[in-house]
């Protein structure tokens, strides 16, 4: 029997005796029945990492100009932030976006009616106290969009693997009491399944730069102590479990 002969036999004996196997498991999972369950389990914590995302944005007739004040507006910020002591690691620009506008006429004609150019910072904040902070910040530097803010967690995986436990520990009591219930036993499980969720509730701050801004230009500083205490974020996690019932 030549090699290539001899490599197709064991491809074909080792994809028979694959399929044997995995047909046996079924059938000794399904040939005394079934007890179907779902676990859940859920772990709430509350975030330590605050995401805040600003965008200074500009239009004038001339490019270089709308190009200008933006940089000027960023730079600015990410100086302000660096001052209030958060490092580089932690802050992160886009490139800048220049672009033209127009506008239509009633008779549908293209007017130019100039150069928009955006560009946003980024930042990561273990320090709450410093959202106040950079939130002003921005405003002074004539920033007054928000293009994202979230509370986050840093690390979920511990948190992650505990909602699993749970879950795991909520499957196999519930497989326990059923067939406690109708008077058989279990054996192993046959199938599992886990799906895991995040539920962070993203802070809405657009109202609050409006408030700030204001408050700016009305040079009034009695509001900026202002306090953010994020909600709880809950990590769940549900498997989904096939049990075998002993004969």
């Amino acid at each position: 029997m030549s090699i290539m002969n001899k490599k197709v036999l064991f491809l074909v004996l080792s994809a028979t005796l694959l399929s044997f196997s995995n047909n046996s498991y079924a059938d000794s999972c399904s040939e005394t029945g079934l007890i179907e369950v779902n676990g859940h389990g859920q772990v709430e914590a509350i975030p330590d990492l605050a995401v805040l995302s600003y965008i200074a944005k500009n239009e004038e007739k001339n490019a270089k100009d709308a190009r200008e004040k933006t940089e000027k507006q960023i730079t600015k910020l990410y100086e302000s932030a660096q001052k209030s002591g958060l490092k580089k690691e932690h802050i992160v620009s886009s490139t800048i976006s220049l672009y033209p506008r127009y506008s239509y006429t009633n008779e549908g004609k293209r007017v130019f009616e100039g150069y928009v150019a955006t560009r946003d910072i980024t930042f990561k904040v273990a320090d709450f106290s410093l959202i106040e902070k950079l939130t002003t910040a921005a405003v002074d530097a004539g920033i007054t969009e928000i293009n994202g803010f979230e509370y986050t967690i840093k690390d979920t995986k511990k948190l992650e693997e505990e909602a699993n436990q749970k879950a795991i520990n909520d499957a196999k009591n519930k497989a326990s009491v059923l067939a406690k219930g109708f008077g058989v036993k279990i054996k192993k499980a046959c199938s599992l399944k886990f799906t895991n969720s995040n539920n962070v509730s993203p802070y809405r701050l657009q109202s609050r730069m409006a408030k700030v801004a204001t408050l700016a230009v009305a040079n009034d500083e009695n509001d900026s102590n202002t306090e953010y205490s994020p909600e709880k974020v809950t990590i769940s996690s549900d498997v989904y479990a096939s049990f075998a019932i002993k004969d």
